[in-house]
């Protein structure tokens, strides 16, 4: 009952909000399992490939969708596509160092995709063109290196604690390694702070 009173808000706020239009499908689809990804993460540390990939086809769909009934045309099919590919990127090498998983990277691409095509969708106010496309860009990528920074910060917190619990605990209960923290809570939740707030 809770994932579908969340979806429904996230759905409506999400459709309320200023000039959501067909490109808000892919955002839509990531309101529908915001709730059921942040449980699975909080309780197994995995966010399923089952709820995690189909939202690539839907924010694909919304992006086509927009680009054919919007005047933004193929911008926003670009931007999209230019955003998702991007943080994809960015994230595996990221990935690569530890710390985050393939779970973590496939969502990050999904919400850079539906974020992108939300965006462009709406039309960022700058000129036209190649700059909306980079205006849409600096949005999302500015909106995933904070996810990475508010992580980080996170870890360093939340670790310097569990360090401390550990070094009180003769049992070691915590047994002297720093949690891991799930990720995709981070995520979802600046996603949905841009995409409301843009």
């Amino acid at each position: 009952m809770i994932r579908i009173a969340l979806a429904a808000g996230l759905g409506v706020a999400l459709l309320g909000a200023r000039d959501a239009g067909p490109a808000a499908v892919g955002a839509l689809y990531v309101a529908a399992v915001t709730a059921a990804l942040v449980q699975y993460d909080l309780r197994q540390r995995r966010l399923p490939d089952a709820l995690v990939l189909p939202g690539l086809a839907f924010a694909a769909l919304g992006a086509l969708w927009s680009a054919l009934s919007a005047s933004s045309g193929i911008a926003v099919v670009v931007t999209a596509a230019l955003c998702g590919l991007g943080v994809l990127l960015a994230f595996l090498v990221l990935a690569s160092g530890g710390g985050l998983g393939m779970g973590d990277v496939k969502l990050a691409a999904l919400l850079a995709a539906a974020l992108g095509a939300l965006v462009a969708g709406r039309g960022p106010p700058t000129g036209e063109g190649a700059v909306d496309v980079a205006a849409v860009g600096a949005v999302v990528d500015v909106a995933a290196v904070g996810a990475v920074v508010a992580w980080v910060l996170a870890s360093l917190v939340l670790g310097g604690i569990a360090a401390g619990l550990v070094l009180r605990s003769r049992a070691g209960i915590l047994g002297g390694t720093s949690p891991e923290l799930p990720f995709g809570p981070v995520l979802l939740v600046t996603f949905w702070a841009v995409a409301l707030g843009w």
